[in-house]
């Protein structure tokens, strides 16, 4: 056995449990023991009430002769394990000491029960006299008289002694019982807690693909083990995340960095005039803002995985909102020679942070006018309730390949043919934030030709403390 088991919470938890376990059974078998003695007790005593009731009617009634009698009756016979006695003033009227009796009949004073204890009585045999368990009754006359009557419980003690043996017997066997059930709970419970502290041990180390085992039996470490397998799961998404971010950004900054560098000291080898020195920093303004731009981007991105924008959240009119986008990008679509098509055809309720909604369907509508030809169509559709709408953004560009459309929405990510096309590929990257942190879903479908990019929602409904 382990010695570290013994400093475990779930062992001492174990032995708690047992020794309160226990101490139930006790206090169980406890309650029965005495219910039993007080029923023997009860039994007896009620045998020798009628006894001593029988006697104490042939007294009254005067016939003393037939009362001796019948005391010298009963111990002879002793057929029930009694004895019999009575005294006068300490001389055993038994022993024929009739003269002594007083003459005048007077009426009983008392009779009652002692307590279970040792009487001596006249044994038949080698062993004339013995020490045996009784139960007595005595019953004081008023003229001096004591009526003793005693009963043998060498069979109830015996019942009594054999149970009290179950008792402390039945004690012991469950806490022994429910010691060892318990110390198998505690091995079982720390070969599971092993497991995890194992596996977290092997991610520490540098291997991120390592999970929780989990069985069959679904049972609560399985519950914790599926939701840390699923941390894990995001926690490798989000570093294989944050290193793809960070060759992008080396990639993607380093040729307007590189170009800026080179139109400064450029500028600065020979004498210019105003209106060039003026050219070169309005040229590296642009490129400036361009990769300011970028570290926002990346800036919102984070900030809505890990959720710090959730505080500004409303009950959102979807119809409305998407309206309202409609009618700008309309005006876009229109000075770009471009056919818009709006179809706004309800007005569901979302709780949701508006400015991120309006974001995330603006880089769609951004992204479709640019990529459509002179002349080509977009479109913005809604439909649905307050429970379930889809909001859509259609285009006839070229669209993207089927085997690209999970990577174009990783960060920095841009196809070749986009490479010429002003841009920092975070668009769809910002989309996938804001509908992960709604809990949406985004859907890319071919338009035949172009890109249909659907938003779907479900669920959240009306926030009635916001309503």
């Amino acid at each position: 056995m382990n010695i570290r088991l013994f400093s475990t919470t779930a062992f001492r938890l174990t032995i708690i449990y047992a020794a309160l376990f226990s101490l139930f059974s006790a206090v169980t078998l406890g309650f029965i023991y005495w219910s039993l003695r007080d029923e023997i007790e009860s039994q007896v005593d009620a045998r020798l009430r009628l006894e001593t009731d029988f006697l104490v009617n042939l007294y009254k009634s005067g016939a003393l002769n037939e009362l001796l009698d019948a005391i010298q009756q009963r111990n002879e016979v002793d057929s029930y394990g009694r004895f019999y006695k009575l005294e006068s003033e300490g001389s055993d009227l038994n022993e024929g000491n009739e003269t002594e009796w007083p003459l005048k009949i007077k009426s009983v004073r008392t009779h009652s029960t002692q307590p279970m204890g040792d009487v001596d009585k006249d044994l038949p045999g080698d062993n004339p006299r013995a020490t045996l368990p009784m139960r007595v009754a005595q019953t004081q006359f008023s003229n001096g008289l004591k009526l003793t009557i005693g009963h043998e419980i060498s069979d109830e003690k015996a019942l009594l002694d054999y149970t009290f043996a179950l008792v402390v017997g039945g004690t012991v066997i469950t806490l022994i019982f429910a010691v060892l059930g318990g110390i198998w709970m505690s091995m079982s419970v720390l070969r599971r807690i092993a497991s995890i502290s194992e596996t977290a041990g092997e991610i520490m180390s540098g291997t991120f693909s390592q999970r929780i085992p989990v069985t069959e039996r679904r049972d609560e470490f399985d519950t914790i083990a599926v939701k840390i397998n699923q941390m894990l799961t995001r926690i490798e998404d989000l570093m294989e995340s944050m290193q793809q971010v960070t060759n992008n950004v080396a990639h993607d900054l380093r040729s307007p960095l590189t170009r800026l560098r080179n139109r400064l000291e450029v500028t600065l080898l020979e004498n210019r005039s105003d209106d060039e020195y003026r050219e070169t920093i309005e040229y590296s303004i642009a490129q400036s803002d361009g990769m300011i731009h970028t570290f926002n981007a990346m800036l919102s991105i984070a900030r809505l995985e890990a959720g710090l924008d959730k505080t500004e959240w409303e009950n959102v009119h979807m119809g409305e909102l998407a309206g309202e986008l409609a009618e700008l990008y309309g005006a876009v679509a229109e000075d770009a020679n471009l056919i818009f098509v709006e179809r706004i055809n309800s007005n569901p309720v979302f709780y949701g942070n508006r400015h991120l909604l309006a974001q995330a369907i603006t880089n769609l509508l951004d992204n479709a006018i640019k990529y459509t030809r002179v002349g080509g169509l977009v479109g913005i559709y809604l439909s649905g309730d307050d429970q379930e709408f889809t909001i859509t953004v259609t285009d006839n560009g070229p669209g993207i390949p089927r085997h690209e459309r999970d990577r174009v929405l990783q960060r920095f990510v841009r196809l070749e043919n986009e490479r010429k096309s002003p841009g920092n590929g975070l668009g769809l990257s910002l989309v996938q934030a804001v509908v992960r942190m709604h809990g949406a879903e985004l859907r890319l479908a071919d338009n035949r030709p172009g890109l249909a990019v659907s938003l779907g929602f479900r669920g959240r409904g009306i926030n009635s403390a916001a309503a």
